[in-house]
């Protein structure tokens, strides 16, 4: 009897034992897919956010380099004088046709008679004139080309030009002559002027070159001999 009790409550403490597992492991087991669900969406946001933080990054980066870019180019882009203009316009060769040889010369009589004597700023339009006059005579060689070709390019601008503008010429001719004459004979007094002017290299370069004494003797009295008939 004894041994028969002892048999009945060894079995049921073995089943209350195999209950008591089987409850933990059940209860463990939704914890541990809860768990492994959690962290894959937590993953998700998380490269999503970065990966949007990027797109906004690179997206303002591009659009500060093409503003950066965009102002660059602008600021870069340096006025030109109208005068600066004009002594880059006298560089034309001795072999150019006779047109673009007028055309050139017609350039330069555009600043000889922008101005009268007297007007304001007239002693810087002066040296202006006489520096670009020489210049388009160094570069065109004139002492060494066809002098029926230039008189007739020079002449034809002359000609060609209004009313207006011839008078201008000849009123401004003596100054324009005497400051030629000036800027190779003695030109010190003159380097300031040139440089307010805006034709300081320019002037140098003639006081320099050799050949510019003799350019413009030949130069100016085709125009002496020539345009005041």
């Amino acid at each position: 009897m004894k041994k028969s009790v002892v048999i009945v409550l060894l079995a049921g403490a073995i089943a209350v034992s195999a209950a008591g597992c089987g409850k933990r492991t059940a209860e463990s087991e939704p914890t541990v897919e809860s768990t492994a669900a959690a962290v894959p969406e937590a993953s998700s946001s998380s490269v999503s956010s970065s990966a949007e933080s990027r797109s906004e990054s690179v997206s303002s980066s591009s659009s500060g380099e093409a503003v950066s870019t965009i102002s660059s180019s602008s600021s870069s882009q340096s006025s030109v004088t109208p005068e600066a203009e004009a002594l880059t316009a006298v560089a034309v060769s001795a072999d150019d046709s006779d047109t673009d040889l007028e055309s050139s010369f017609g350039d330069v009589l555009d600043i000889c008679t922008s101005w009268g004597p007297g007007t304001a700023g007239s002693s810087l339009k002066s040296v202006l004139s006489a520096v670009t006059l020489i210049t388009w005579a160094n570069t065109n060689d004139v002492k060494d080309m066809d002098q029926d070709q230039l008189l007739k390019a020079v002449m034809s601008a002359i000609e060609k030009a209004g009313d207006t503008e011839k008078e201008a010429l000849a009123a401004n001719w003596r100054t324009i002559y005497d400051t030629g004459d000036s800027i190779l004979n003695d030109p010190t007094d003159l380097y300031g002027i040139m440089s307010d002017a805006g034709c300081y290299d320019e002037g140098v370069a003639i006081v320099q070159n050799a050949d510019s004494v003799k350019n413009w003797e030949t130069l100016k009295l085709l125009i002496e001999r020539n345009a005041f008939e």
